[in-house]
């Protein structure tokens, strides 16, 4: 069954549903990355409803003091992130740029402008290489708050 039908606007899921959910391989893969997420930057999933025509339905935030670490969409075997980075952390990104798969590189570099705010990027997370992908890009983020 659909996401958006599962679960209506009346109807918040719990994370354990989202899990549930997700299923598969890539259940792990999302409890992980909440795990990570609460350790390393403090930051708990926010879950919100979005009427969004790309992605319509219950989705999971990330953000803390003003900063957003990206939205996550439930899929079935998979997920979902939407990350925009701004403009002016394009410095640091180019010390993540490396580190990254050259299919992630090439996703920043030809990202489309969010808002005139930064590059936006929106992938499908469904193996431990995408979670490496996604960590990489939000530590531009949390650095950029220690600079």
């Amino acid at each position: 069954m659909e996401w958006k039908t599962l679960f209506p606007k009346n109807h918040q899921p719990s994370l354990e549903e989202i899990a549930e959910y997700i299923g598969g391989e890539a259940k792990p893969l999302w409890e992980s990355l909440l795990e990570y997420m609460d350790k390393t930057y403090k930051v708990k999933p926010k879950l919100t409803y979005s009427v969004c025509s790309g992605k319509p339905g219950w989705n999971i935030k990330f953000a803390r003091g003003g900063q957003s670490y990206g939205t996550l969409y439930p899929e079935e075997n998979s997920f979902s992130v939407f990350v925009v980075i701004a403009y002016k952390l394009d410095p640091f990104m180019e010390g993540v740029l490396p580190r990254l798969s050259e299919e992630c590189a090439e996703r920043y570099r030809s990202a489309g402008d969010y808002m005139k705010m930064g590059r936006w990027m929106m992938f499908q997370i469904n193996d431990q290489a995408g979670v490496e992908e996604y960590k990489n890009l939000v530590s531009v983020k949390a650095y950029s708050k220690i600079a």
